[in-house]
């Protein structure tokens, strides 16, 4: 199912359960029961062949044929049973022991009390903006199961205490067992098939094709119906979060973590890297967060929350946007005052807790931290070098702009590219288009402007292409604009086969081919012509341009020669030596592919029409007398 069709599917199901929830819910369970009852079936089915074998044969009656069913059910048993038994690994993270968060676990059990959640078995800590909830099956699919906790630091420094209750109870509802337990219940077996599924891709084993296929029409139309449900399991989730706390709080809540989670992958690490450059002090980046979360620009955080607030939902995410979230629980986003930490409350000793991730974070980053240190200082001396500098050439003008957007701000480096620009019209150099254009996709009331000149990059320069294809992508996911990500996203994993199928045809010369008058600038003809006249052998030259339908910028030259063949000598067998000899010898571009002409009539008369095409030769020779 294509991303379309599973799209379509989705929109549809979501009309469909709005109408008849109860129906919608009913279809949903039996299709639940489906998928479980298919396996099981088969599994039930194969232990009862296995059963009927080995009973058949200790009552005396063995025979080949018996001992032969008997070794392909047991082994049918096995591998489905193994298959099946999707031994999922425990999430990574610091394992908090007891006595170490008291009041984050008396927290939690008031919280489980109110929404009736069953027991967490266990709270992890890891790195990561954000807070889950897992539950960890022994036997994949099937046997008992631990609840897992698991709380980004960072997520739970940049947040106050109420705002982080009000994420424990969003969590917690996902495991609920009250009024709203049958969406809880179909959001975890989502999750399960999920992880089956992707076991089943990396795992190829003999059996497994009794449900593989089945598994593969299955998964992607239970994801689509159950996507309307898991949706509709993050408004509950918010809901119950209302009811732990107050509407006011979960607001606070959204926005303060649609705003954190942007400024900590984004702004935070860069600030921490400037500052070490500038005092060489050890970075403590989990100690720190607090403190310059809390001091965070209010421009920059009005930008951040302005950019999620103009997102829509879509189906990459079965979470929906804050808007519609905010819209759910009866609020407007505000940009929330946060004059404390979580951590702070909830540890019995946070800075000890904090350090531990602070040395984790330095033993894997320690080396690559000096490295960029002293590559920042360098980058220092360059721009100042440069700024020094009266007259600079458009190469270092370049690295000018470049250095100043990674050093000292985007708007000052959009001025000097747009001063190249404007100084150089005529060469249209792409990477100034496509620098300012990434800068300006996210600058207020530019990104219009940004959209035009990244596409001209690309337009510009086949080479960049990829990388304009990438930019796009990310801004119109960061913003919202999913009808445009999908399809822009469609050109990307189309690119490389576009790249595969023009290489074959870039490789390749026939008589078919379009060929037109060359565009080689006059000193670049003069280096061909300086190059082919080391051999005396060669009498005549051509030069065309072949033109190319898949990358039409893409330059693409046909470099025809004539050459004296000494009599008595196969003609075939001469030419192919010297293509070999010229193959290992020529000092010429990649892009221009040379033939010799001998024994090729109609070539050679296809590329002597094309006006301009002689670079060498006789009538060239006379023509060049003349002038």
């Amino acid at each position: 199912m294509t991303n379309e069709e599973f799209e379509l599917l989705v929109r549809k199901l979501e009309t469909k359960a709005e109408k008849n929830p109860g129906n919608y819910r009913f279809k949903v369970l039996l299709l639940t029961v489906l998928g479980y009852g298919y396996i099981l079936f088969f599994l039930s089915l194969v232990l009862f062949l296995l059963t009927i074998s080995v009973l058949y044969i200790a009552d005396g009656h063995f025979t080949f044929g018996s001992l032969k069913v008997l070794v392909i059910t047991g082994a049918l048993s096995f591998f489905i049973i193994k298959a099946l038994y999707v031994k999922m690994p425990l999430p990574e993270g610091y394992y908090v022991k007891e006595n170490e968060a008291p009041e984050l676990e008396k927290t939690i059990s008031d919280i489980s009390n109110k929404l009736k959640t069953p027991k967490i078995h266990a709270i992890v800590l890891d790195d990561d903006y954000n807070a889950a909830v897992l539950q960890h099956h022994k036997f994949g699919l099937f046997g008992p199961k631990k609840n897992i906790l698991l709380i980004g630091i960072p997520l739970m420094s940049g947040l106050t205490r109420e705002q982080f209750i009000s994420v424990l109870a969003h969590e917690l509802a996902h495991i609920s067992h009250s009024d709203t337990s049958f969406g809880a219940m179909i959001y975890r077996v989502r999750m399960t098939w999920a992880q089956l599924m992707n076991s089943l891709e990396k795992n190829e084993q003999f059996g497994t094709f009794l449900f593989r296929k089945f598994i593969k029409w299955y998964y992607p139309r239970y994801s689509a119906h159950t996507f309307v449900m898991a949706r509709q399991q993050e408004y509950a989730a918010d809901a119950a979060s209302v009811k732990v706390t107050s509407p006011e709080t979960v607001r606070d809540t959204l926005c303060a973590i649609s705003i954190g989670a942007q400024y900590y992958y984004e702004n935070y690490y860069d600030e921490l890297f400037e500052e070490g450059s500038k005092t060489n002090a050890v970075p403590q980046p989990y100690s720190q967060f607090f403190d310059k979360s809390r001091k965070l620009d209010p421009f920059v955080a009005e930008t951040f929350l302005k950019s999620e607030m103009e997102k829509e939902s879509g189906i990459l995410d079965t979470h929906p946007c804050l808007a519609d979230r905010l819209k759910a629980v009866g609020m407007k986003s505000d940009i929330p005052k946060n004059e404390e930490s979580a951590v702070d409350h909830f540890f019995a000793n946070p800075n000890s807790i904090l350090q531990q991730f602070n040395q984790s974070w330095l033993e894997r980053n320690e080396e690559k931290w000096k490295e960029e240190i002293t590559s920042y200082n360098e980058a220092k001396y360059r721009l100042q070098e440069l700024e020094n500098r009266k007259e600079l050439d458009l190469h270092s003008k370049f690295e000018k702009a470049i250095l100043t957007r990674n050093l000292v701000g985007f708007e000052p480096a959009a001025a000097l590219l747009e001063e190249i620009i404007a100084e150089y019209p005529v060469e249209q150099i792409a990477p100034a288009f496509l620098t300012l254009g990434n800068i300006y996709l996210y600058m207020e009331g530019a990104a219009q402007k940004g959209e035009d000149f990244v596409r001209k990059a690309a337009k510009i320069d086949w080479e960049l292409k990829e990388e304009a294809l990438e930019s796009l992508c990310k801004y119109y996911y960061y913003t919202g604009q999913m009808e445009a990500f999908e399809e822009t996203s469609a050109q990307l994993e189309a690119w490389p086969n576009t790249i595969k199928q023009f290489e074959e045809e870039f490789q390749t010369l026939s008589l078919d081919d379009h060929y037109v008058t060359h565009n080689q600038a006059p000193e670049e003809v003069a280096a061909i012509v300086d190059e082919l006249s080391r051999y005396n052998e060669i009498v005549d030259a051509y030069l065309v341009r072949k033109v190319v339908e898949l990358i039409p910028e893409r330059k693409v030259y046909a470099l025809a020669l004539t050459v004296q063949v000494p009599e008595n000598i196969d003609q075939v067998e001469y030419t192919d030596q010297l293509l070999e000899k010229y193959a290992q010898e020529f000092q010429i571009a990649e892009n221009v592919h040379f033939y010799i002409l001998n024994g090729y009539e109609d070539f050679e008369k296809k590329v002597k029409e094309v006006k301009g095409s002689q670079i060498l030769g006789q009538n060239e020779h006379q023509k060049q007398l003349s002038v």
